[in-house]
């Protein structure tokens, strides 16, 4: 490894973090301008998020160097890890505040920015220095799969909602109550379908996900240096994020804009809530390992499908007065279908360009749009 990688001094972690690193100093400011009740809640919102992706980055940053020591399948398993927890957090706080269209928006945005902006993004920076970039069409193949079994799963408690006029037996006061039964079970099904996924992903197949990028970049920080980043920025999230919620909250019942909740859950939430794997994705693409960026963006987006939304749900059936259903709007299924399909199309010939992802992120910016104007 070197004698680098031996001590990681703080001053030498500074160092070779990103230049998106100033952020950091906006985490202190959050928290004293929250206590003193300085600043209006717009003003909070903005200044939480600034100071979380601050943070985002740091995850970011020291699970890339975990990764390198581990492999790409593994490494975009810890860094969509690592990185959802920052959107778990904001969640589970924003169901205490009783933001649930904020929350089930944030599952909508976070698998939706994974496979569209975020591998989007991915695929342009990429594209800056290479023509094509490669990735292993049989975990291509595999992820888009577990993908699409996970939305047919996470549509059967909206179908129940949305649509329970088409089945006569089913009444407008009965359609909540197996909405909730079914979100439970769905719930269930799909953290067993998430290890499952695991075994075949990291154990069984893992062979099938393995590329040949052939880059031996050596890491900067020693694991126990990487290790202790994680665990303090991840603890710091945790404290800007119920800042976070709390501004979120005023500011929906307070500000005079008319922003939408699903608005602010799709698209603001979750790309705040999705920063650390997003600047690994396009990092390592740029740097022509655009296997580590797809697994990053595919781990991420299965891992917000098969275990934070199963996860969200328990925990609200367990520990508040209000279940949250997974009974998303139309307009959010279409948007799911689309990210897969999309990802899908551009992924099935283990091949990626620069207008490909060009695409890909022209249609979130569209799905953006419909968010906004949505009342």
């Amino acid at each position: 490894m070197g004698s680098k990688t031996i001590d990681s001094p703080p001053m030498h972690i500074w160092k070779t973090l990103p230049i998106p690193k100033y952020l950091l100093f906006f985490v202190p400011l959050t928290l004293g301008l929250h206590h003193a009740h300085a600043v209006s809640p717009t003003m909070e919102f903005s200044l939480a998020a600034l100071a979380i992706l601050g943070l985002v980055v740091v995850i970011g940053a020291a699970t890339e160097e975990v990764a390198m020591r581990v492999g790409p399948v593994w490494g975009g398993l810890l860094n969509a890890t690592f990185g959802n927890v920052t959107e778990l957090i904001i969640a589970l706080m924003a169901l205490g505040k009783g933001s649930y269209e904020v929350v089930r928006g944030s599952i909508t945005g976070s698998i939706l920015g994974n496979l569209l902006l975020l591998l989007g993004l991915a695929m342009i920076a990429g594209g800056v220095k290479n023509k094509t970039q490669s990735v292993s069409r049989t975990g291509a193949s595999a992820s888009v799969q577990m993908l699409a079994l996970s939305l047919f799963a996470l549509m059967i408690p909206s179908v129940t909602m949305h649509f329970h006029l088409f089945d006569p037996r089913l009444t407008a006061a009965a359609a909540p109550v197996m909405a909730a039964k079914l979100s439970i079970a769905v719930a269930i099904i799909l953290l067993v379908a998430y290890a499952l996924n695991l075994v075949f992903s990291l154990w069984t197949h893992r062979f099938t996900f393995r590329s040949d990028e052939g880059h031996h970049e050596e890491p900067r920080w020693s694991l126990r240096a990487a290790v202790g980043v994680l665990v303090f920025t991840v603890v710091g999230v945790a404290l800007l994020s119920e800042v976070f919620v709390e501004a979120l909250d005023r500011m929906i019942h307070e500000s005079k804009v008319p922003i939408s909740e699903m608005f602010l859950g799709v698209i603001v939430v979750a790309v705040v809530g999705n920063a650390a794997e997003g600047s690994v994705a396009i990092l390592a693409a740029f740097k022509n390992k655009m296997e580590l960026a797809f697994q990053v963006a595919m781990s991420s987006a299965i891992q917000i499908a098969l275990l934070v939304a199963p996860v969200i749900v328990i925990y609200s059936f367990i520990f508040t007065d209000r279940p949250l259903l997974m009974a998303f709007n139309p307009f959010e299924l279409l948007a799911l279908w689309s990210g897969v399909l999309i990802s899908a199309f551009a992924l099935q010939d283990g091949e990626t360009n620069w207008f490909e992802g060009a695409m890909m992120v022209l249609v979130y910016i569209a799905f953006g749009c419909v968010f906004w104007f949505h009342p």
